[in-house]
């Protein structure tokens, strides 16, 4: 009896030593996996950088031949305004990180012809972003719906995934056919946050509306804010190109009764510039907790193959051989919002530093507009997800929205959850236990200097929606706009 016990426990101990093995092995594999799949990665996008360099050179040398080179120069200086829309076809594209901001290099591309500029009005032509000398445009297939997808709701992703051709436009023939155009023609529901807050939700929960365009996230806005914050373009013509981009973006569509734009979180600069050229949109911010915004933020840290490595800029050693992440990071969300000089030298900063900077800045903006009497309503997250039925109510009073599409829109709170990007995931949240002690201190050092409560601590935005008692009048629906 005690020669079986012994061989029971014989027996089992080896077993518990295979499956060690053997889960060491298949964490070895996993981890092998990982690594070839970061070097395929990092090796196709070399060669995509090459490729494109040398197409683009060969094209100096081929385009003033063929002659499009002069159209392409006669288009800028307004003398081929019919012709100023230069349609190429992309037959390769490549992204490091599917979340940076659309660029032009995305793409590599050869001419095709030119056509003219109203081409970019056709319903599968949509604004890709803008440089400093022309806007970019990308065409898909009729089928394709680059706006308010449940599975992909940030149009420069489904832009990027699906465009056959691209347009480029010189500003003089894009500010033209803005002009055009005129101002949006159906009411606009415009959408700033801190981003990590539940924005998408919201907008998902609006793309549930019949005859509802949700525009999430074009980076036509995007880019025009780094390009003025870098100035590489002067307010003067900031003040031009902003009010031509909406109007292109929000371009006539039949299958549009209403639209709603979700800016990107570093756009929330621009928010007092769009009222001040277009005053009747509804201008709505979205915010959240300070801290499950910064944890959920870190969280994206994950989601994206290349970004993973950002999570090492805390490492004292990683982040000096390798200063580039760090500066990517503080690039991507806070450039454009803070103002310089900046109350917290980026170089200083670590990862919850950067993404408590990127909350602080945006609430800090949407104070400052709130003061110059811009009308914002300020919805915070966690009040909005207390009763969901109840706040689409209070929200459609404000817009001006029919009651009775109150049970489309709840359906957007399903979708979100079940996506598991923002939703009934984020309620959950609550992780802060996981933020060590030294990056507390360093987050409420930078709230402090921006004027706002501690890591965590609730705060109000003056006039922010209480979904509890109702503050706008009721209409009747005959007076709605849609």
């Amino acid at each position: 009896m005690v020669m079986s016990m012994r061989e029971k426990l014989h027996h089992q101990n080896a077993d518990h030593k295979v499956k060690v093995e053997t889960q060491h092995l298949e964490n070895m594999s996993k981890a092998m996996n990982v690594a070839r799949e970061y070097i395929i990665l990092f090796l196709t996008y070399i060669l995509y950088k090459m490729t494109r360099s040398f197409v683009t050179t060969i094209q100096k040398f081929t385009w003033p031949v063929t002659g499009v080179e002069k159209i392409r120069k006669d288009a800028k200086r307004g003398l081929q305004f019919k012709q100023s829309a230069h349609v190429q076809k992309i037959f390769w594209r490549r992204k490091l990180i599917a979340a940076t901001v659309a660029d032009p290099s995305d793409f590599i591309t050869t001419h095709k012809c030119f056509k003219h500029p109203n081409y970019v009005l056709k319903p599968t032509v949509s604004l890709y972003c803008i440089t400093h000398d022309e806007a970019i445009f990308v065409e898909t297939e009729e089928k394709i719906n680059v706006y308010g997808s449940d599975k992909a709701p940030f149009v420069y992703r489904q832009q990027f995934a699906h465009a056959h051709s691209l347009i480029a436009m010189p500003l003089p023939s894009f500010h033209k056919i803005a002009q055009d155009l005129g101002d949006p023609k159906v009411p606009v529901i415009w959408i700033s946050s801190t981003g990590r807050c539940g924005s998408t939700l919201l907008s998902q929960v609006f793309a549930q509306l019949p005859g509802m365009m949700v525009i999430g996230e074009p980076d036509a806005l995007t880019s025009l804010a780094f390009l003025r914050k870098s100035n590489r373009v002067g307010k003067r013509e900031y003040e031009q190109l902003l009010p031509s981009a909406i109007r292109l973006l929000c371009k006539p569509d039949d299958r549009a009764g209403m639209i709603c734009v979700k800016a990107r979180p570093c756009c929330t600069a621009q928010v007092a510039d769009v009222n001040k050229y277009f005053p009747y949109f509804h201008q709505i911010f979205v915010y959240r907790n300070s801290l499950k915004t910064v944890m959920s933020a870190l969280s994206i840290l994950s989601t994206e193959p290349i970004a993973v490595f950002v999570r090492y800029i805390d490492s004292k050693v990683l982040s000096t051989i390798l200063p580039c992440f760090r500066r990517a990071l503080y690039h991507n969300f806070c450039y454009v919002l803070v103002k310089d000089p900046p109350k917290t030298p980026p170089k200083n900063l670590s990862s919850v530093g950067i993404f408590t900077t990127s909350w602080a800045a945006n609430i800090s903006s949407c104070l400052d507009m709130i003061d110059s009497n811009v009308p914002i309503v300020a919805i915070l997250y966690e009040d909005l997800m207390k009763n969901t039925r109840k706040s689409c109510s209070v929200l459609f009073d404000h817009l001006d929205i029919r009651h009775e599409y109150i049970y489309a829109a709840l359906e957007g709170f399903k979708i979100d959850s079940t996506r598991g990007t923002v939703g009934q995931s984020m309620v959950n949240l609550d992780s802060r236990r996981t933020i060590q002690q030294p990056f507390r201190v360093e987050a409420d050092g930078i709230l402090k200097k921006h004027g706002l409560p501690k890591l965590g601590e609730r705060f109000e935005v003056p006039g922010m929606v209480d979904f509890d008692a109702t503050k706008f009048s009721r209409m009747d629906s005959r007076d709605r706009f849609f």
